[in-house]
């Protein structure tokens, strides 16, 4: 696939380079053009880099990694993305204009959607830091790090399912974006870990079905 980051912090960077690896097209987008190349001369495999506006020109899969910016806000015109995957990386501890989230409204990928409704969006990747998804394929295989996953299209949430089994991970299909609270909720879990009970980046889930 042709798949363009939109963001070159620490997920855009494990993320852009694990797909690259995997032998995917990848377009990493910064608004640092320096450290956009460095970051595709390091992903290799014929990786290229540009401003943001490219990589969402150039991916019919997107993986949106800037914290607190809408994509309108971001690209001005959302009108490359439509009928693209947008998978959302991001966390709820703010909105873009920097309120907590209210918890009897929408999550902030809900609101993310809605900000792109041509978009066929995806939350995925959210319980896992970038140090873990540097891991090579075997080290996440034999883990069953899961990856929680939803999304309202059922056909782009199958194919991110499929790209994060390709990375290593077990991917937890979750349903409609009506579930990305309890999503959220699971991500909030493992940073609680890692953070406040001090277990480190590496701390992961693993959901495994028991035979009777």
């Amino acid at each position: 696939m042709d798949i363009g980051i939109i963001g070159s912090g620490n997920m855009g960077a494990a993320l852009g380079q694990r797909f690259a690896g995997s032998g995917h097209r990848v377009l990493f987008g910064s608004r640092d053009a320096d450290k956009g190349r460095a970051l595709a001369e390091k992903a290799g495999n014929g990786a290229q880099s540009g401003d943001f506006a490219a990589a969402a020109k150039f991916g019919e899969l997107l993986i949106y990694t800037v914290r607190g910016v809408f994509p309108s806000a971001l690209l001005g015109d959302v009108t490359t993305l439509a009928g693209k995957i947008v998978i959302d990386v991001n966390n709820t501890d703010l909105t873009p204009d920097a309120r907590p989230i209210d918890p009897g409204g929408p999550t902030l990928v809900e609101q993310l959607a809605a900000d792109v409704p041509a978009a066929r969006v995806v939350k995925a990747f959210t319980s896992t830091p970038a140090q873990v998804i540097a891991l090579p394929r075997y080290k996440l295989a034999e883990a069953q790090v899961a990856t929680l996953i939803c999304g309202n299209d059922e056909a782009a949430r199958a194919q991110v399912m499929h790209l994060a089994s390709e990375l290593g991970f077990s991917p937890v299909d979750c349903g409609g974006l009506a579930y990305s609270r309890t999503v959220d909720g699971a991500a909030d879990f493992v940073r609680f870990q890692i953070a406040n009970r001090g277990l480190g980046p590496f701390a992961v889930l693993s959901l495994r079905v028991l035979s009777p």
